[in-house]
């Protein structure tokens, strides 16, 4: 056991280092290496178009993964917590050189272990070549269970996107209730519309509706989602509990619906005429691959 690891965070490893093969003196070695950096609330850990040269694994607090789209506007993509790791999704940039793909800030105060990418490639080169080809395919797995995650998640109307998105937080941030699992993330319902492609009202409506068909119940400013048989789609996008956590890519593909014509919305929670809760023509696909229980939280 690594003494410098929360013990949550410590269980996340071992459940890493049994999935992916990778010995466990390669994994400590890593892990001592590592540079704790604590980030007030609000600071920028790193912004699109950086240098992808540092990973960055969350100890303690919640950082916001944001996807920068053209018109200068963000779409929040995923809000990480305790043992997640993020800065690795990059792209080459005109210069040939590895750039982050997207940005993340920190939600809360929180504190943030970096790893280099160099320290990391010097790790694996000492990797005998049937331990590459092992953790080549744990990696595999991991992206193919988001490739299929987006896959579903596209194809669902925004009722169904809400729900996948409150059942993710509630696996990786919500404490267990008698009922079902408390909620107790500082989420705004305009968060949770840009984490589904919808208007703010959409949200406000849609967790009205949960609230009046038993899915959700208040408690105060909480919500607590209600323990009831898991649909076929949840369980899709939640069948793989690999750790640590990534963040995965998001892509907005276009998918043809023909049976509800849409009018023209606003990515990031602004208004649109779609309130049947029909999905849009573009999907934004946060990844939602389950998770273990922690705490967070959501309010109006």
């Amino acid at each position: 056991m690594n003494p410098q690891l929360p013990e949550a965070l410590q269980r996340r490893v071992d459940s890493f280092v049994n999935d992916s093969g990778l010995p466990r003196e390669i994994v400590d070695e890593l892990i001592s290496h590592h540079t704790l950096v604590t980030y007030p609330k609000g600071s920028a850990l790193f912004l699109q178009g950086s240098p992808a040269d540092m990973f960055f694994w969350v100890f303690s607090g919640t950082v916001e993964v944001f996807c920068p789209q053209s018109d200068g506007e963000r779409v929040l993509m995923r809000l990480c917590g305790p043992g997640e790791i993020l800065g690795h999704v990059d792209f080459i940039d005109h210069k040939q050189r590895r750039a982050q793909m997207f940005e993340a800030h920190a939600r809360t105060k929180c504190e943030v272990a970096l790893l280099t990418r160099e320290h990391i490639s010097r790790l694996l080169q000492t990797l005998e070549p049937t331990q590459l080809i092992r953790l080549l395919e744990y990696v595999n797995t991991l992206w193919s269970a988001a490739a299929n995650s987006w896959a579903t998640f596209i194809s669902l109307d925004y009722r169904e996107r809400l729900e996948l998105v409150l059942k993710d937080l509630a696996s990786r941030f919500g404490v267990e209730d008698s009922r079902g699992t408390l909620l107790i993330t500082d989420l705004l319902h305009a968060k949770l519309a840009e984490m589904i492609g919808s208007s703010r009202p959409m949200i406000t409506r849609l967790i009205n509706e949960m609230v009046d068909q038993g899915v959700l119940a208040r408690r105060g400013k909480q919500y607590v989602l209600l323990n009831r048989p898991e649909r076929p789609a949840h369980a899709a996008l939640n069948h793989y509990d690999g750790a640590p956590r990534t963040v995965q890519p998001v892509f907005t593909p276009r998918v043809a619906i023909a049976k509800t014509p849409l009018q023209p919305r606003n990515v990031n929670g602004g208004s649109h005429s779609a309130l049947n809760g029909r999905t849009p023509d573009r999907g934004l696909l946060s990844a939602t691959v389950g998770g273990v229980t922690r705490n967070a939280a959501l309010k109006s």
